[in-house]
């Protein structure tokens, strides 16, 4: 089975670190996703999504590692959010009772919605027609 491989891509205002391969304790894999991730926010990014849909296996210190991002982000005043983890990871994540502290989409342009900053894909508030503009 493939190690943790981690592709960086910017879309807007959101870091979008995409994982492949399995998230687990001591295969530096953790260390990796930790690295990526403290980068990310030393360089002023904190809107940061982790699109798990690639990782096919992970244990405890994998949760571990995305409990640590999650809570080095939050603590620099930025977000973390999970896009669309494969059954194995969402059934982890269930059995961790993670599921209710992590916001999760199943998709990427319904995640890039919720970060500060609109859509992050260029929509300014008031842009969109369903939300009424401000004055």
């Amino acid at each position: 089975m493939a190690p943790l491989t981690i592709t960086r891509r910017d879309v807007g205002p959101v870091v979008v670190l995409a994982l492949a391969g399995r998230l687990k304790f001591d295969e530096d894999g953790d260390l990796l996703l930790r690295e990526q991730v403290a980068a990310a926010v030393a360089s002023g990014d904190h809107n940061i999504l982790l699109d798990l849909q690639g990782v096919h296996q992970m244990d405890s210190g994998g949760v571990g590692t995305l409990v640590a991002v999650y809570l080095h982000v939050a603590k620099r005043g930025g977000k973390l959010k999970l896009m669309a983890p494969s059954e194995r990871v969402r059934r982890v994540l269930h059995m961790t009772h993670l599921e209710e502290a992590f916001e999760i989409f199943e998709t990427e342009a319904d995640a890039l919605r919720t970060f500060d900053g609109g859509s992050a894909l260029g929509a300014r508030p008031g842009s969109d027609p369903a939300q009424p503009a401000r004055s």
